[in-house]
């Protein structure tokens, strides 16, 4: 994978387009740090402030989630859509929509003190990600979701029951805010071992045991509490594979495959 410099880059150089880095960190190390510590729902809100105000995209635009960034973007859709410029498409790559089952795995392109933070999140999370401060401050453990308890991760996370609608109270804003993109793209690695299980890249889960439940066999499908159903009628929800490990792809890949095929 290029650094994130280098597809900005690509994209600006082969569409001509303003494009925006998203950090929520000020500074490269804070940036880094805050994707490891930090309380998500802050973020979204400070990230649905800065893209609000915005003039270069009064116009419109498309977004695309890397990682755990795209339970984020979908998170800032789903929040705050009403609130900006039409959003055209998302698309996400390697994104964790249906949370983790295990704690996550330190990419191998990590160095210093991104290293150093991942690897201090791995220790914090194995301690209980339900936990107090856990919970409220170590990004990763907002979107771990144990399947053998499931009424602790609809109690205690501070995130992911939210934006799934999980929970009995739902936002119907969510569900609408999501079916009025134009396309919802999902890619899933195959070979992903740091997302557990790699299909929640395409919102499948455990069913508590070791059956990957697809996202079409689920109450949120069937019931719609997100708005995937009406996206997927309209034929804007779109079922990508990406190959290799977690984020391991090239500049040329990403160029033929996302840059050409969804942004183009």
């Amino acid at each position: 994978m290029g650094s994130m410099g280098s597809i900005k880059q690509l994209i600006e150089d082969k569409l001509g387009v303003f494009v925006h880095s998203i950090a929520t960190g000020v500074g490269e190390y804070q940036d880094v740090w805050s994707s490891f510590y930090g309380n998500v729902n802050q973020q979204v809100g400070k990230v649905c402030g800065e893209l609000a105000s915005m003039e270069e995209l009064k116009g419109g635009f498309n977004m695309v989630g890397f990682s755990q960034g795209g339970q984020f973007l979908r998170a800032v859709v789903q929040r705050c859509g009403r609130r900006l410029p039409p959003i055209h498409s998302l698309i996400t790559l390697g994104g964790q929509h249906q949370g983790v089952a295990n704690t996550p795995g330190c990419s191998v392109d990590l160095t210093g003190a991104a290293a150093k933070a991942c690897t201090a999140m791995q220790l914090l999370l194995a301690r209980g990600a339900y936990a107090p401060w856990v919970r409220e401050n170590i990004v990763q453990a907002q979107y771990f979701k144990d399947p053998l308890q499931i009424d602790s991760y609809l109690r205690y996370n501070i995130f992911m029951p939210d934006i799934n609608n999980e929970r009995d109270d739902k936002n119907a804003a969510y569900a609408d805010n999501l079916a009025s993109l134009q396309r919802l793209v999902l890619f899933r690695f195959d070979e992903d071992t740091t997302v557990v299980p790699r299909d929640s890249a395409w919102f499948s889960f455990w069913d508590g045991a070791e059956t990957v439940i697809p996202l079409k066999d689920q109450p949120l499908y069937k019931e719609d509490w997100l708005g995937l159903r009406r996206l997927d009628e309209a034929g804007g929800l779109i079922f990508e594979s990406a190959p290799g490990e977690h984020m391991q792809f090239t500049l040329k890949w990403f160029e033929e495959k996302v840059v050409d095929a969804y942004l183009a």
